[in-house]
């Protein structure tokens, strides 16, 4: 494996993974308040054009990262948009 391929690798492993600790900070605090559903909402549309991207150039590390990362994203989302009451029964489930 060269070294283009290892930092691709790696880029797409921390931009995959990297909404992973909000969503784990809302869940665990309950709190939404400094999470921005609108810089979400971009970085998700953001996402599906990128796995768009990813099958009109039949890339599927370009795809399977994208759309993970979009799915991660879309739970944030998810979170921010939700009622407290909904994240206090997720809160109460995971612990």
């Amino acid at each position: 494996m060269d070294s283009i391929t290892i930092i691709g690798l790696g880029a797409a492993l921390m931009t995959t993974i990297s909404n992973i600790p909000q969503a784990y900070k809302i869940i665990k605090t309950k709190e939404t308040n400094a999470v921005s559903a609108w810089s979400n909402i971009v970085l998700f549309i953001g996402l599906v054009v990128w796995v768009v991207y990813g099958f009109l150039r039949n890339d599927w590390p370009i795809i399977i990262s994208n759309l993970i990362s979009a799915i991660i994203t879309a739970i944030v989302i998810f979170l921010k948009l939700t009622s407290k009451k909904v994240i206090e029964d997720i809160h109460d489930k995971v612990n």
